[in-house]
């Protein structure tokens, strides 16, 4: 019997999920690490009985720099040591695509002047001041070595080794045999989503100086990260509004063909994207993923290999923004079970427009998953629940772990 097991940790609105292949002799995979505290609230102690049980984590996927997916991993790769002596778990792979896997044309025969290395420094120290204001901790210390490149390179991990230690990259490899069972296919990040990244960091620093010479410097990991987290604070400008304390009768199909405003950032168009499949069983992960950009790859997959993408579950794209959920993409893709990863309070994710689109569709009975309880309440209502055939699934106040078994 196949079996994908998904735990869902309280991340404060982040990413934090684990996911387990197989019973007897067991497949791991941790996707991304929410905040700090959800490390050592949740994540800590699941890895450390996990270890006691023999098993470790075959896989790390960091999705893309954003601090609600990698100050968890931070903190696991800090007090892990290294990969030869793992002080919490043993980890196989960590898939990460940082500055040095971007597609820039570095002049590795020059090295950086003063005022480069000046530069590429201020920006360290921006990013560490703004990251102590903007993030859900206080005690974030400027340490030398403590970004999540620096880390994974200090503790000897095997870093995008799937793809020969190049970027994670779909143009280059789509396909990855993790074992004869289980197999990832991934969908992006693609070459056209890392070269505009790169010309997004390569124009900041031009901005300082026009003639900026790009080199293989580890100070362009630390300065390229802190500048990115920035980035991704930036997005949430004009988010959704929260409906929750609104008018008793929603009008869900209003909502469902509400007029959409696409997200076109670098940050989120980096994401990892991937389906998991396991013997006859396929799960949808898409992160923080652009619409588009996922629509374009899977109807790749269904021109070229007739790929029917109907998946056992999908984890909704950036916590359920209606920017990263589109008509068109519910149309190619479908599934009877979605979940949702987000506590709702910093940035009144999910969208109702986002739930409201998938309630609507036709074909039989939908649930929707929850790792916090759901804010808002109309959604709640048994007529509307009865009327578009669906049912929520939220934990209650208290509860720690979500956990989805496909």
């Amino acid at each position: 019997m196949s079996d994908i097991n998904i735990e869902m940790f309280p991340a404060l609105g982040g990413d934090c999920l684990l996911v387990t292949l197989g019973n007897k002799k067991k497949t791991n995979i941790l996707i991304d690490g929410g905040y700090k505290e959800t490390f050592y609230n949740y994540l800590k102690p699941r890895l450390q009985h996990m270890k006691k049980n023999g098993e470790r984590l075959d896989l790390v996927i960091v999705t893309h720099i954003d601090a609600d997916h990698i100050e968890g991993i931070i903190e696991l790769l800090r007090e892990n040591g290294s990969s030869k002596k793992a002080n919490i778990i043993s980890i196989g792979e960590i898939w990460h695509n940082s500055y040095r896997h971007l597609q820039f044309l570095k002049d590795n025969d020059k090295k950086i002047d003063f005022r480069e290395k000046a530069i590429l420094l201020d920006k360290i120290v921006q990013g560490y001041q703004n990251k102590q204001c903007n993030s859900e901790n206080t005690d974030i210390s400027a340490k030398d070595g403590s970004t999540l490149a620096a880390l994974i390179y200090a503790g000897g991990y095997n870093w995008n080794t799937s793809f020969n230690g190049s970027a994670i990259n779909v143009d280059s490899k789509e396909l990855i045999n993790i074992n004869s069972e289980f197999k990832l296919r991934l969908l992006a990040p693609n070459s056209n989503s890392l070269q505009r990244l790169s010309k997004f960091w390569l124009k900041e620093l031009r901005k300082e100086k026009y003639d900026f010479t790009l080199t293989d410097n580890e100070l362009f990991d630390d300065a390229f990260e802190f500048f990115m987290l920035n980035q991704s604070e930036l997005q949430y400008s004009d988010e959704d509004t929260d409906i929750s304390n609104r008018k008793e009768n929603i009008d869900i199909e209003s909502l469902a063909t509400k007029k959409e405003s696409l997200d076109n950032s670098p940050v989120n168009g980096s994401s990892i994207c991937f389906i998991v499949e396991y013997q006859q069983k396929k799960v949808l992960f898409l992160a923080d993923s652009l619409p588009q950009v996922i629509y374009s790859e899977i109807q790749k997959l269904v021109e070229k290999e007739s790929y029917i993408p109907t998946f056992d579950l999908i984890k909704v794209s950036h916590h359920g923004s209606s920017r990263n959920t589109t008509q068109k993409l519910l149309e190619l893709i479908d599934s009877k079970h979605f979940f949702f990863s987000t506590n709702g309070k910093k940035h009144k994710h999910p969208s109702p427009e986002t739930i409201a689109k998938i309630v609507i569709r036709n074909g039989g009975l939908r649930k929707l998953f929850f790792n916090y309880p759901l804010t808002y309440a109309n959604f709640l209502r048994e007529d509307l629940q009865l009327k578009y055939n669906y049912v929520i699934e939220s934990p209650p106040e208290g509860e720690k772990i979500t956990s989805i078994k496909v």
